[in-house]
């Protein structure tokens, strides 16, 4: 039984989603305390409880406290079983989030699933399914994991309504060595737009190439179908040693001059540091790390999202993040994944 304080770190949902992902896939049970105690609404919002409920449907679990703002929870696992699942988190929350929280389990099922998630897909506070189908499943790929997804409907914040389908094969998987990223080979940026005039994109995209030093191969404007109005900018580079998807989400009274320059900000930092995984990706790269029983990355500096997790998944499995400096970045690996 583990025992969890949900104030550590940054006392975020991330605490609870690592908590349940490691529960299921080491088959121990446990009671997590304070949970979401850093924020200013504490407890399990909506998506956090629809994180629980998936979790507990894929394996069966036993459960106290799956209550909207409950801040105790207690969560006792079963065997995971793949097969067909529908989840609607009824909001704008996350569905990228939910699939992070059941992905590793499911891969470690003894039958495929297909799981169809439904909520939001593009939230500002979340990896939008765009990221994730980029820059999160490529890697997971090359760490030989089967997985394909097919999207219905985007679900822009506040409405949500998306949809989108996964098929996963279950498959362990291999530690792979990224530590650099190589050249450039191919760079493209697109422009996303639902419900919204097309100058939006136009003025995203002149700006943007005011901005950029790198000279894309393709420009283009795309119309995904969704409930409610959107727009997404993204410039995804494609290295010799793997690639990355950078996005940055528009929002009312933003204007578009602004997203360009933002979108243009993060990938001068990432380009501006000798790194294969930003601040985000080695985040979500930790967990599946630990699942494959290893592998090597050159990253940046740790945020306190990325320490807070790297700190719960030691505590929890036993394993040890290496952080070693080497020629201005850091390489991060692991160890004792007996």
């Amino acid at each position: 039984m583990f025992e969890i304080d949900g104030r550590v770190g940054e006392g975020g949902g991330q605490i609870l989603r690592t908590a349940l992902t490691l529960s299921m896939l080491l088959k121990c049970g446990v009671q997590i305390r304070n949970i979401r105690a850093g924020r200013p609404k504490p407890g399990l919002m909506r998506q956090h409880l629809a994180c629980v409920l998936a979790a507990q449907e894929v394996c069966g679990a036993e459960v106290c406290g799956a209550q909207l703002g409950s801040q105790a929870l207690e969560f006792y696992p079963g065997a995971v079983k793949g097969g067909q699942f529908c989840f609607d988190i009824g909001s704008a929350g996350s569905t990228t989030l939910l699939f992070q929280t059941i992905l590793l389990p499911l891969l470690s099922a003894s039958e495929p699933s297909q799981v169809v998630l439904k909520g939001g897909t593009h939230n500002p506070m979340a990896p939008s399914l765009t990221f994730i189908e980029k820059s999160f499943l490529p890697l997971l790929r090359a760490m030989g994991a089967e997985l394909s997804i097919d999207v219905a409907r985007w679900g822009y914040m506040p409405a949500g309504g998306g949809e989108w389908r996964v098929d996963i094969t279950p498959k362990p998987l291999r530690p792979i060595e990224r530590t650099e990223r190589g050249p450039v080979i191919e760079s493209q940026v697109i422009a996303y737009l639902s419900g919204l005039k097309r100058n939006i994109a136009e003025r995203e995209l002149a700006e943007y190439e005011k901005l950029t030093p790198i000279s894309p191969s393709k420009w283009g404007v795309l119309h995904p179908e969704a409930n409610c109005s959107g727009n997404l900018l993204t410039h995804e580079l494609s290295f010799s040693h793997g690639g990355y998807c950078f996005a940055e989400l528009g929002e009312v009274r933003l204007r578009a001059e602004t997203v360009a320059q933002r979108l243009h900000q993060q990938v001068q930092a990432f380009m501006a540091e000798n790194i294969v995984l930003d601040a985000h990706l080695t985040d979500q790269m930790m967990l599946p790390m630990w699942f494959a029983g290893g592998g090597r990355f050159a990253v940046g500096d740790l945020t306190e999202h990325a320490a807070t997790n790297r700190l719960l998944i030691e505590r929890l499995t036993g394993c040890q993040f290496q952080l070693e400096q080497r020629e201005g970045r850091n390489l991060l690996s692991l160890t004792n994944c007996d």
